[in-house]
């Protein structure tokens, strides 16, 4: 998978925690994507309390270094004040995120519409 495939952050909302940032990750999201992920983080979170939304509605795949990515975001995220969501974990990325123990760190809400989860 090529890094174009990959939609980066953008504000998309606010709310009153600040502004809110959405990021859909690919079906398969790995170590050649957590760069141009953590990039679009580091992006997102300059406009100080932000609520980054990542739609894991199509991952088929994670690896432990993108796992630990997200872990990372939420905790840089809440740093600044802020927060990150998971949004709509298919049941495939939701079971390799129980089996590394990292589901509930990953903030998840289990909704079939992003949009909700940025309107939230």
């Amino acid at each position: 998978m090529s890094l174009a495939t990959i939609t980066p952050l953008h504000p998309s909302a606010h709310s009153h925690h600040g502004a809110t940032a959405t990021r859909v990750l690919p079906d398969r999201f790995d170590v050649h994507e957590v760069p141009a992920f953590r990039h679009d983080l580091t992006d997102a979170l300059t406009g100080g309390d932000l609520v980054v939304v990542v739609d894991a509605s199509a991952v088929r795949f994670l690896d432990a270094t993108a796992i630990d990515a997200l872990v990372a975001a939420r905790l840089e995220c809440r740093e600044r004040g802020g927060e990150l969501i998971l949004a709509a974990p298919i049941p495939a990325a939701r079971i390799v995120l129980e089996l590394a123990g990292r589901y509930e760190a990953c903030n998840p809400i289990e909704i079939d519409d992003v949009t909700m989860a940025v309107a939230a």
